[in-house]
C-alpha cells in the first residue's frame, strides 16, 4: 500500500521500454482500483437504505439495494487479490528478483505481514478487521514468489474448488467449528491459553472463511503481477480476458442457480426444520450460488467472477492511465488508493465515534466517500504516503535495510 523506492507495493524495476509502454515506476492504475475497493468497504459499512434519509431495509430503493449486494460482499475480495499483485511487484514484477534481492524482498513481505497483524489487533478494539487474514495470506505467498504466472494461474484454478468445497463441508457437517470462542484485539497477545482457538479461527474458519477463500484470490493476484503490466498488449488482453471470465462465470451461475433449480433446492434445505441442535446442512447446490445468495457460502463461480472483474478493472484502468488527461481526472482515486490502509483503519474509528449505524442515507455515504477523496488529494500533495502507509514503510525499511548494491 505504500510506494517505497526499493520495493514499492505497486512499482516495478526501472527498465528501458519500447513503444506503447509506460515508463517503469509506480502504477497509479493499481491505486485507482484499490480505491474502488475501499469505496466498496464504505458501501458495506455505511448501508444506504434511502436517498436523503435512512429508511427501513424493506423500503430500500432497488438501485441502492443492488449496489449494496453487488459490492459489499466483493470489496474485500478485490483487496485480497490486489495484495497478490502488490507482492508480485514488490518481488520484481514481470522480472522476478533472484538471490539476495529476492531474500530481502521476502523478508520485507514477512515484516509487512507482522505489522499488518498488529494494526489489525488495534482496529479490532473498534471493529472487526480483516487485516489479520490479509497478513496470513501474505505469509503464505512468501515461498511462492519464484513461481511463474502460468503456474500461479494453474494453482489458483486448482485451489478454487478445494477451498469452496472445504467451506461447504464445514457449514454442512461441522457448523460448530465456526462458533469457536477466540479473543480479539490486543487480548490475543495477553491470553496465550486461547491461542489455539485464535489460530484455528484465523486460519480455518474466521470471518466467513476469509483465509481459505483468499488463497485462490492472492494466487491469481500474484500471477497477474507477474505479467508485464507496462505492455499495452497485456493491458488489452487483461481487459478482454477479464470481461470474458466474468461473463462466463455469471452466465454459469444464472444457468445453475436459476435455470437448473439450484436456488430452489437450497431454499428448501434452509427452510427445513433442523434434525438436531444445529442448522440444516446445506445441499451441494449451494456451491453453485454467489455470496449474495447464501451467507458465508463460497463458490467456484463466485471466485471466478471476482477474478474476472478484477482483471477487467486492472486492465481497463491501466489503459485509461495511458492517456494523461484521463489519468489526471482520476487523481482523486489514485490518491485515495495510495492510502487505502489509512482509510480502512480510519473508517472504523469514525464508526466507533458515531456508533455503528444499522443504515444511513445515500447522502451520508456519498459524503463519506467525498471526504475520503478530497482529504486524500490534500494529504498526497503534502506527503507521499498516508499516515499508516508511512508507519509500515518506516518499520519495514528499519527492520530490513536496503542493500547497498542493487542489480
Amino acid at each position: 500500500m505504500d510506494d517505497t523506492r526499493t520495493y514499492p507495493a505497486t512499482a516495478d524495476v526501472p527498465q528501458r521500454e519500447p513503444a506503447l509502454r509506460r515508463p517503469r515506476g509506480r502504477l497509479p492504475a493499481v491505486d485507482a482500483v484499490r480505491a474502488l475497493a475501499i469505496i466498496g468497504v464504505f458501501v458495506a459499512h455505511f448501508p444506504a437504505t434511502g436517498w436523503l434519509h435512512a429508511g427501513p431495509f424493506a423500503g430500500t430503493p432497488d438501485v441502492l439495494r443492488w449496489v449494496s449486494e453487488q459490492t459489499s460482499s466483493r470489496a474485500m475480495s478485490l483487496f485480497v487479490l490486489l495484495a497478490g499483485v502488490s507482492v508480485a511487484l514488490m518481488t520484481g514484477g514481470s522480472r522476478p528478483y533472484t538471490g539476495a534481492d529476492l531474500s530481502t524482498a521476502r523478508r520485507r513481505i514477512a515484516v509487512r505481514a507482522l505489522v499488518l497483524f498488529l494494526i489489525s489487533l488495534a482496529i479490532d478494539e473498534f471493529g472487526a478487521s480483516v487485516l489479520s487474514y490479509y497478513a496470513v495470506l501474505l505469509l503464505l505467498l512468501v515461498p511462492l514468489t519464484r513461481l511463474r504466472a502460468r503456474t500461479l494461474f494453474t494453482a489458483a484454478c486448482l485451489t478454487t474448488p478445494v477451498v469452496t468445497t472445504y467451506a461447504w463441508w464445514v457449514m454442512s457437517a461441522h457448523p460448530d467449528w465456526m462458533m469457536v470462542e477466540a479473543p480479539s484485539g490486543f487480548a490475543v497477545l495477553t491470553g496465550p491459553a486461547q491461542w489455539d482457538e485464535y489460530l484455528w479461527q484465523l486460519v480455518l474458519t474466521g470471518g466467513g472463511f476469509q483465509t481459505p477463500y483468499g488463497i485462490p484470490l492472492v494466487l491469481a493476484g500474484l500471477a497477474l503481477g507477474r505479467l508485464d503490466l507496462h505492455a499495452h498488449a497485456v493491458r488489452l488482453r487483461l481487459l478482454r480476458t477479464g470481461l470474458g471470465v466474468a461473463t462466463a462465470a455469471y452466465g454459469g451461475y444464472v444457468v445453475a442457480w436459476h435455470v437448473l433449480g439450484g436456488a430452489r433446492r437450497v431454499a428448501e434445505a434452509m427452510a427445513a426444520p433442523p434434525a438436531g441442535s444445529g442448522p440444516a446442512p446445506l445441499p451441494w447446490q449451494s456451491l453453485l450460488g454467489m455470496p449474495t445468495d447464501v451467507p458465508y457460502a463460497t463458490s467456484p463461480l463466485g471466485i471466478l467472477f471476482v477474478v474476472g472483474v478484477a482483471m477487467a478493472l486492472l486492465g481497463g484502468m491501466l489503459l485509461v492511465f495511458e492517456h494523461g488527461a484521463a489519468g489526471a481526472a482520476l487523481w482523486p482515486l489514485t490518491a485515495a488508493g495510495g492510502m487505502a490502509m489509512t482509510w480502512y483503519a480510519g473508517h472504523f474509528g469514525y464508526l466507533s465515534l458515531i456508533g455503528t449505524p444499522s443504515s444511513v442515507s445515500f447522502v451520508h455515504l456519498a459524503g463519506a466517500v467525498t471526504v475520503m477523496l478530497a482529504c486524500s488529494m490534500l494529504w498526497r500533495r503534502w506527503a507521499r504516503r498516508g499516515p499508516l502507509e508511512w508507519l509500515v514503510h518506516r518499520v519495514i525499511t528499519t527492520v530490513v535495510r536496503e542493500r547497498a548494491t542493487r542489480r
